[in-house]
């Protein structure tokens, strides 16, 4: 049966090729159905019944990292991002990855995510499991077993020295954000006081960006419409996970109201704080995840603020916006492909000189971070929360002690 919306959304793709280049599978496999073109012109023809949707088109819709880079190229404004997760769901319905959705139901849920690392810590062997990478990717893993940061102690807060408060906002908790990088929410909040807004308590858990992404999109939009009921009224949402603002920006129950921590932080005056700190000499790179560059349009904001930090310079990676490789869970459902990215992504990150680089995203981090480890850990991955709080604390405790 045909989906209205899908062909709607297929139909407005004229088959240019301005996509192509900017789309990483392709530039890694140079294959037409491992581009957006061709993954469009698959779907479109599956959704009028003369391919099957899991044996023709799924694969090359598992292969696409969603990174959205091709909207970014495309000068037709096709919303490729929709046209992926509705084909997905499409697949989905079809083929039943039970496995999968279960993989997303546990790192959806902070419980049974901290059980899970739990658990992990007791199987030998740095990797995840391998029998879960081959019952999600039948190939072998890549991805380390994810470990929480460590509890970093940030120096108290001067409150003398602070603004009075003049607002509130909501701050997105999250799921894995919760769990695995509890320091950014910190430098998040402390970030926030310092700009006179207090952070105001809500039970806030998954935005269902997981799910919507990875072919469950019904879900995705459910976890959205309750965490939206846990934030009433017109307060901003802040949020420091790029994936989970594009995919809560996309969601009308949220309105106008979300917020990345970038734009919040340039439009409130957190430039004008960090242009007075004292100078102290660094040097740093910025990674563009693909929801923050592709997904909200944001490049500028993240760039402005490490600018205004005096002594920091800034210096461009090479291709910044193409994907790491991480994509949500694309690291373990195709890891060969992300691998291949990662390496990419790490020469280009080392061939800057710099010695810090900073982004916007959790799988970006810890995707990245894995590779500064396996080559020696001559940079130092920070969330970009984590450097403008450090600057603003003086870097007492210095960015190297960082976790």
């Amino acid at each position: 049966m045909s989906d209205h919306k899908l062909s709607d959304l297929t139909s407005h793709c004229i088959r240019c090729g301005f996509c192509l280049e900017s789309c990483p599978t392709f530039v890694l496999t140079g294959q037409e159905t491992e581009s957006p073109r061709g993954r469009i012109y698959l779907a479109r023809t599956a959704d009028e019944g003369k391919l099957d949707w899991k044996e023709d088109v799924g694969p090359h819709l598992d292969q696409c990292l969603g990174c959205r880079a091709c909207e970014t190229a495309c000068p037709s404004g096709v919303e490729y991002g929709a046209i992926l997760e509705m084909a997905r769901t499409r697949v989905e319905e079809v083929h039943k990855h039970r496995a999968k959705r279960m993989f997303l139901d546990g790192l959806s849920s902070p419980t049974k995510m901290r059980i899970q690392l739990g658990l992990s810590k007791i199987i030998p062997g740095k990797r995840i499991p391998a029998i879960l990478s081959r019952i999600l990717s039948g190939q072998s893993p890549e991805a380390d077993k994810p470990t929480p940061q460590p509890s970093f102690p940030w120096p108290p807060l001067d409150e003398a020295a602070l603004p009075e408060i003049k607002g509130q906002v909501y701050m997105l908790e999250g799921c894995v954000m919760r769990v695995m990088y509890p320091n950014v929410h910190e430098a998040t909040r402390r970030l926030l006081r310092r700009l006179g807004y207090a952070v105001k308590p809500s039970s806030s858990g998954c935005c269902g960006a997981l799910h919507a992404h990875n072919g469950f999109l019904e879900v995705g939009q459910q976890y959205a419409k309750r965490l939206a009921e846990t934030m009433p009224g017109d307060l901003p949402i802040v949020v420091n996970s790029a994936g989970c603002g594009s995919h809560m920006k996309e969601q009308t129950a949220f309105g106008d109201r979300v917020k990345d921590i970038s734009e919040f932080f340039v439009e409130n005056g957190l430039l004008d704080l960090l242009s007075e700190l004292p100078r102290r000499e660094a040097t740093a790179t910025y990674h563009d995840a693909c929801h923050l560059a592709h997904g909200q349009k944001i490049r500028i904001q993240p760039r402005q603020l490490l600018n205004a930090i005096p002594g920091l310079e800034l210096i461009e990676m090479p291709e910044a916006d193409m994907c790491c490789g991480s994509a949500g869970i694309y690291n373990v459902t195709q890891p060969k492909l992300a691998r291949e990215l990662l390496e990419r992504k790490y020469a280009n990150a080392e061939s800057t000189g710099a010695s810090l680089i900073v982004m916007g995203n959790p799988g970006c981090h810890g995707w990245i971070a894995q590779a500064v480890r396996e080559h020696g850990e001559r940079l130092k991955v920070l969330y970009l929360a984590e450097i403008l709080e450090l600057v603003c604390s003086g870097w007492e405790g210095s960015a190297s002690s960082l976790p």
